[in-house]
């Protein structure tokens, strides 16, 4: 047999080289311009931009002792780094040392572009010191405040339009910056050594609306000629450590403030410093990972995670999450995945006094990264995020499994003021769930008289607007509402759909109808909503539920069905929805995230193949939202177990 060989040229790997530009002064003059560590920003820098959905754009500059100044909340910080030559990973870059991007939001009715509460407030109060995400005490700031238009702040067009305007700044910033004088220069290579492989797993947002990431920008850190992980299915994509380095992962997310990485903080990311830094270990690379809006997207891509971790012979792997909510079902289902390999997995994870939306058994070597002292969500950018103290302890833990020596259990409960351990032993408790109980209909179903329970934050147009975040309250919805006086107030999925038809989340109009067509006997005079993205289980348990049972007594409800949303919405469901069932009046959850519902032991769940912002199905197809709807409705009649789940043959996209 004749032997083909190539005589072409073997290429060790790519190398990077960070070219830096100090900035010891930023002004504003009539060009922009470096001169003598000095940064002049042109006064009309953001003149002409123009994006789609996009209203406005200014530029300021805030000096190091100067951030006693108010914000709009903020989307992203961004580091200024542009492309010398060669693509992202390799070739050289030039980074601005000393300088931030910062740029915040808002729409064109004052409304902030945030979702789980927002950082909008004093700037200084509003930065978390020393975290990756953030400025460093002595940056300079160039601040790009985008307003778009009202109403688009909660589907996917509106925040990923505000990107795109605030980096057609950058670029003008990066034109001065390939001009400038280089004051420092670093190479930067992949990672070596002889120790055991392992390998990073980032699990960032990838459902659309206020969650969502972009890999592979033209620039470092930028937006042109980025795709979204949505467009690529939210499956895995495998990137070299340099790739990370140089600015691949660009942040589109504008969930909670505190626990969301910015695009700063994935080009620093305290993980992969110390995974790259330790000699011990090499690490092999990063893989970047959104997180779907179905659940059956989530487990798919969990096995695709899992797969290529097996296929790439890693003996070890960090998965890392931001966030808190639907992503922790697309985090235990990662960790699993890929445990399930026998290959040891530490994740870390923010969920302190919130608790894990979805478990497994495989959660037992997990790092928490909570800083704040309530272990709740806070207004302050980047507080709950990993930092090097995190990181560090996540590498004991996974050096410690690859040695073969067993993970301590975490403690029962997380508590308040809690030191962080040593890496010897997990810190994220794994609630276990009691059985529910199961209330009986006290008569045929076409003689029931049903009410809607929404916590994905419903309410009539005009009625007080919920909090964005943990809204304990009720709001009563009356049954004759016409659907143009529904709205939402929840960012923590797509509106899109809500927005073009209620009934994908509150199908007051389909109950009504399968009313009259004798499917049930009625419908209560009133119907219900809170705010359940990102509320305390307990507080859910001790304040929204017993007031919920009480007006549902009131109006009669012999039966109610139940709708989330989010992963926190369905958690909070599932606690109203048990405390409902205790009260002897039986129920059903429609939940697009039935893994959710069922760790949280909801009595009975009913689900459909359809996206958090659309558990009833497609907007305007009113046969299929019947069809989910009724079929709910059938399981109040046939379920003979606590917990059983029904799978509708109904499917809708989004």
């Amino acid at each position: 047999m004749t032997q083909v060989r190539c005589d072409c040229e073997i290429l060790p790997p790519p190398t990077l080289v960070r070219e830096t530009v100090a900035v010891s002064a930023v002004r504003r003059g009539a060009t922009t311009a470096w001169r003598d560590g000095t940064l002049t920003v042109a006064t009309d820098l953001a003149d002409g931009i123009a994006v789609p959905l996009v209203t406005s754009v200014s530029v300021d500059v805030i000096p190091p002792d100067g951030r006693a100044v108010p914000t709009d909340t903020i989307l992203d910080v961004a580091p200024l780094a542009a492309k010398v030559e060669g693509g992202l990973g390799h070739g050289t870059t030039r980074l601005a040392t000393g300088l931030a991007l910062v740029v915040t939001g808002v729409d064109a009715q004052g409304t902030q572009l945030g979702e789980a509460g927002n950082s909008a407030g004093v700037l200084a109060d509003r930065l978390a010191d020393a975290a990756a995400g953030t400025p460093d005490p002595g940056d300079w700031i160039i601040r790009v405040a985008v307003t778009i238009e009202a109403g688009r702040r909660m589907e996917r067009p509106g925040p990923a339009a505000a990107h795109r305007a605030a980096d057609l700044v950058a670029d003008r910033l990066r034109a001065a910056l390939l001009a400038a004088p280089v004051t420092g220069r670093e190479t930067l290579t992949e990672p070596g050594g002889s120790g055991p492989r392992v390998a990073l797993v980032k699990l960032v947002m990838g459902q659309g609306a206020m969650h969502e990431n972009l890999v592979f920008p033209t620039e470092p850190a930028g937006v042109r000629g980025a795709a979204s992980l949505i467009d690529l299915g939210n499956l895995p994509q495998q990137l070299r450590v340099n790739e990370i380095r140089d600015g691949a992962v660009h942040s589109l997310c504008c969930v909670g403030p505190s626990s969301k990485e910015t695009t700063l903080h994935y080009y620093r990311d305290p993980l992969v410093t110390a995974l790259a830094g330790n000699p011990r270990l090499r690490l092999t690379g990063v893989i970047v990972v959104g997180s779907p809006a179905q659940e059956a997207d989530k487990h798919f891509v969990a096995r695709r995670v899992g797969a290529l971790v097996a296929a790439s012979g890693v003996d070890g792997v960090v998965v890392a999450t931001e966030g808190f909510g639907n992503n922790h079902i697309d985090f235990a289902a990662a960790i699993a995945e890929i445990a399930k390999y026998g290959t040891p997995t530490v994740g870390v994870c923010w969920s302190a006094a919130r608790g894990l939306v979805a478990g497994n058994e495989y959660l037992y070597a997990l790092v928490e990264v909570n800083k704040a002292a309530s272990g709740q969500e806070t207004d302050v950018l980047g507080e709950n995020t990993a930092d090097a103290a995190d990181a560090g302890r996540a590498v004991t833990m996974l050096e410690t499994m690859l040695l073969g020596t067993d993970i301590a259990p975490p403690p029962p409960v997380w508590e308040p003021g809690a030191t962080p351990g040593d890496g010897l032993r997990s810190e994220v408790p794994v609630a276990a769930t009691t059985p529910p109980e199961l209330a009986v209909l006290a008569g045929p179903l076409a003689a029931t008289r049903v009410a809607l329970v929404s916590s994905a934050g419903a309410h009539t147009a005009g009625d007080t607007p919920f909090r964005p975040y943990a809204d304990y309250t009720l709001r009563e919805i009356p049954a004759p509402t016409p659907d143009e006086r529904l709205t939402f107030a929840s960012g923590s999925y797509d509106n899109s759909d809500v927005n073009a038809d209620p009934n994908c989340l509150f199908p007051l109009a389909r109950l009504r109808e399968l009313a009259e067509a004798g499917v049930i006997g009625g419908v209560t005079g009133t119907h219900f909503a809170m705010q359940g993205g990102g509320a305390e289980i307990e507080r859910v348990r001790t304040i929204t539920g017993p007031d919920l049972v009480r007006r549902l007594r009131e109006c009669g409800a012999e039966a109610v069905v139940l709708v989330g949303a989010c992963g926190s919405c369905h958690r909070s469901a599932v606690v109203l929805q048990r405390l409902v069932e205790r009260a002897g009046i039986p129920t059903v959850i429609i939940a697009s995230l039935p893994t959710v519902a069922a760790q949280l032991g909801a009595p009975r769940i009913a689900t459909a193949d359809t996206p958090m912002g659309a558990a009833l199905g497609a907007p305007h197809d009113t046969a299929q939202q019947r069809r989910v709807l009724t079929g709910a409705l059938e399981l109040l009649t046939t379920a003979t177990t606590p917990g059983q789940t029904v799978r509708l043959a109904e499917s809708y996209r989004g």
